[in-house]
C-alpha cells in the first residue's frame, strides 16, 4: 500500500565521494528518474529532484567515471532540511575505511539528515544505503536497534563498525543477510532508513522505496520498462 501519493515532490540527495560504486548511486537515479519521466512527461514538474552531493565539483568514482557535483558538502549541509532522501553508495572497503575513521564530512551530512523531524505533510524522510555504504551510515553511531543489511562479504565489518561507533551501553545493530530491507524509522522518528545488500541490490531496494512514495502499480511499470525482474517480495 502506497504511503504517500504520487503528486508528492521529493528532493533526493545523492552522496558520491572518491572510488564509489557507479551501480550503487546510478542505479538508484536511473529507476527514480524513470518514475520520474513516465508520471508525467509532458510536465516540467518531477517527481523525484535528484542532485549529487560531493565534496569537491568533480568526483572520480570507482576509478572510471567522473561524476560533477551539483552541490558541495557545505552547501548541502546549510540546506539538509530541504531533503527528502538521502542516497549512501559504497565501495570498496580500502575506498570507505578513511572515511569512517577519520569521521569524514560525508559522515557528518548522514548524521545531519538523520537528526531532521518528520516531515509536517504527508511526506517522509528517507535514509537509503547501498552495499557498503551502510558502513559510512554506521560509523555515525545512529542505528542502534535497527535491522540492517550490506553486502555479504562485509556484514562482519559492518557490526564491528557500528560497535564502535556506539558503545556497549546501547542495543546492538541487527545485521542480516539479505538484497533489501526497510529498517523502519530511526530513534526519534523523523526518518525512515532502508538498506540494500550488495550492488545490484539496490534496484531492488529503490523499487521498494518507489512502492512507498507512488505506488505498487508504478514501480512494476518502471521495473517491466526497465527489463528488471522485480518483485515486492523481495524485501
Amino acid at each position: 500500500m502506497s504511503i504517500a501519493s504520487s503528486n508528492q515532490h521529493y528532493k533526493v540527495g545523492v552522496l558520491v565521494f572518491p572510488g564509489a560504486d557507479i551501480l550503487d548511486f546510478a542505479g538508484p537515479m536511473e529507476v527514480l528518474s524513470h518514475v520520474s519521466h513516465n508520471r508525467n512527461p509532458d510536465r516540467p514538474d518531477r517527481m523525484f529532484d535528484i542532485c549529487t552531493i560531493a565534496r569537491r565539483s568533480s568526483i572520480l568514482s570507482a576509478g572510471s567515471l567522473t561524476v560533477a557535483a551539483d552541490l558541495l558538502l557545505d552547501e548541502a549541509l546549510a540546506q539538509i532540511a530541504d531533503f527528502d532522501i538521502l542516497v549512501v553508495p559504497g565501495g570498496f572497503p580500502a575506498v570507505l575505511q578513511p572515511l569512517t575513521d577519520n569521521n569524514a564530512p560525508e559522515l557528518e551530512i548522514i548524521r545531519q539528515f538523520a537528526a531532521l523531524p518528520p516531515q509536517t505533510s504527508q511526506k517522509q524522510r528517507v535514509l537509503f544505503s547501498v552495499c557498503t555504504g551502510a558502513f559510512l551510515v554506521g560509523a555515525t553511531g545512529i542505528l542502534s536497534g535497527i535491522t540492517v543489511t550490506t553486502h555479504h562479504q562485509g556484514l562482519d565489518a559492518l557490526g564491528k563498525i557500528c560497535a564502535q561507533a556506539q558503545g556497549p551501553e546501547v542495543p546492538p545493530v541487527n545485521i542480516v543477510h539479505k538484497r533489501c530491507v526497510d529498517g523502519g524509522y530511526l530513534k526519534g522518528g523523523g526518518v525512515r532508513i532502508i538498506t540494500a545488500g550488495g550492488i545490484s541490490s539496490g534496484l531492488d531496494a529503490t523499487f521498494h522505496l518507489v512502492r512507498l512514495l507512488a505506488n505498487n502499480e508504478t514501480a512494476l511499470f518502471v521495473a517491466r520498462l526497465m527489463e528488471y525482474d522485480w518483485s515486492e517480495s523481495k524485501v
